[in-house]
């Protein structure tokens, strides 16, 4: 019985993969597929299909992070604790991929303002966070080797700002708004985030422990 279950949940576990792997391949060729479209691609029915995920608009997120998932790694690992080497290493990597690849992180945005039209009306603690958050993650490692140099709060008031600057919002902003190639945008968000932090530590001197 519990090899018979194991089989069942691997089975679902190909299934789903092989949905959201056609799913990317639509994606990766400019469509915005329904899941009928990839339903198809993957060879199965609508309605096996429809048993994983309820809206094309779940499945193109879903696949997205897919995408991003395929190449994220974490860019801090070799750059040692001074905060301006690690905040390089996270645009250049992170940051610099965005613009590279901006597709995927273009779905997740609107994704996340679908999410926030859905929950206008509800009542504040009955909302769903509308983002994963991931640049956060990237910026705590960044200011890590500010904590017992500067009070918590200010630390903290750097990691918010450091989200301004950089992530696909950044990205939107230097390709849409100020209509930059991809090399300049890439310069300008790095010279942003540069600005950011160098400012912000002229104004909190770390002290020393």
């Amino acid at each position: 019985m519990e090899a018979m279950t194991a089989g069942r949940a691997n089975q679902k576990a190909r299934t789903r993969q092989a949905l959201l792997a056609a799913t990317v391949e639509l994606i990766r060729e400019g469509n915005a597929p329904s899941i009928p479209d990839a339903a198809e691609r993957a060879l199965m029915s609508p309605a096996t299909a429809y048993r994983y995920f309820s809206s094309a608009h779940a499945l193109w997120e879903e696949a997205s992070l897919e995408m991003v998932e395929n190449w994220d790694t974490d860019p801090i690992d070799q750059v040692g604790d001074d905060p301006r080497a690690r905040l390089q290493a996270v645009v250049q990597s992170v940051g610099w991929h965005m613009l590279d690849d901006e597709l995927p992180y273009r779905n997740l945005a609107r994704a996340s303002l679908e999410r926030w039209y859905e929950q206008a009306a509800a009542a504040d603690d009955e909302r769903m966070p509308v983002r994963q958050g991931r640049r956060m993650v990237y910026n705590a490692k960044v200011v890590e080797p500010l904590r017992g140099h500067l009070p918590d709060a200010v630390v903290l008031e750097l990691l918010n700002a450091l989200a301004l600057v950089w992530g696909t919002e950044a990205v939107l902003v230097l390709r849409d708004v100020c209509r930059l190639d991809t090399e300049d945008a890439k310069d300008t968000m790095l010279h942003a985030a540069r600005w950011m932090l160098d400012g912000f530590l002229a104004e909190h001197p770390p002290r020393k422990r």
